[in-house]
């Protein structure tokens, strides 16, 4: 049984989707995903999720340029048998070193992940991935990414959400993604990928 520590978390906060990118998540056939951003004239405004969990010789998720397996690959992660514990690529391992970067889950939470990472000109901080609401046994599907101040001083600044029912794609969708502008692209690319280990992780256990 889950502790009372995990089953409450703290409240919603509304969110200036201004100065968010969205992104729309979508089934792309038996295993895939296509991600597409509401702004065309992004320059990263469409990517393609190859999932691959049961092929030792694959990585369990690999991110492509465009809306096929057939783009350039942007990154991939490692699942790590699902322990909570996740390897992320940035970058093409086949032409180029990749920078290596991780996510792990918050020790004495199972659903708070946290990584390290640069938003913007910004020293590296540590970003939180939890699960949005009041009660966790209400709402284990939406995530949103921030930073805590630890000292409470301040709210925690938001700087992603995924919304599982937030689609527009029918029974194809899979939600939609908000990122904080601002970031830059490696900051997006880190966004997606460790949304998409926990996304893919969950659906994977159940």
């Amino acid at each position: 049984m889950a502790s009372a520590e995990e089953t409450t978390v703290p409240e919603t906060r509304p969110i200036d989707s201004t100065r968010f990118k969205e992104f729309q998540i979508s089934k792309a056939g038996l295993s895939g995903l296509q991600i597409s951003s509401k702004d065309p004239a992004s320059p990263h405004c469409q990517f393609y999720i190859d999932t691959s969990l049961f092929l030792p010789s694959k990585k369990d998720i690999t991110i492509h340029a465009g809306a096929s397996a057939k783009g350039r690959t942007l990154g991939d992660v490692d699942l790590k048998n699902f322990s909570g514990h996740y390897t992320i690529e940035l970058g093409d391992p086949n032409v180029e070193p990749v920078v290596l970067e991780e996510l792990d889950r918050v020790k004495g939470w199972s659903s708070r992940h946290q990584f390290e990472f640069a938003f913007g000109g910004r020293e590296r901080d540590v970003f939180l991935w939890r699960h949005r609401g009041r009660d966790l046994a209400e709402n284990r599907d939406d995530l949103e990414l921030l930073v805590e101040d630890e000292e409470r001083e301040e709210e925690d600044e938001v700087l992603a959400v995924y919304e599982a029912k937030g689609g527009e794609h029918g029974w194809k969708s899979k939600g939609r993604l908000l990122i904080k502008e601002g970031g830059g692209e490696q900051w997006e690319l880190m966004v997606i990928l460790t949304a998409m280990a926990l996304i893919v992780s969950k659906r994977r256990e159940q």
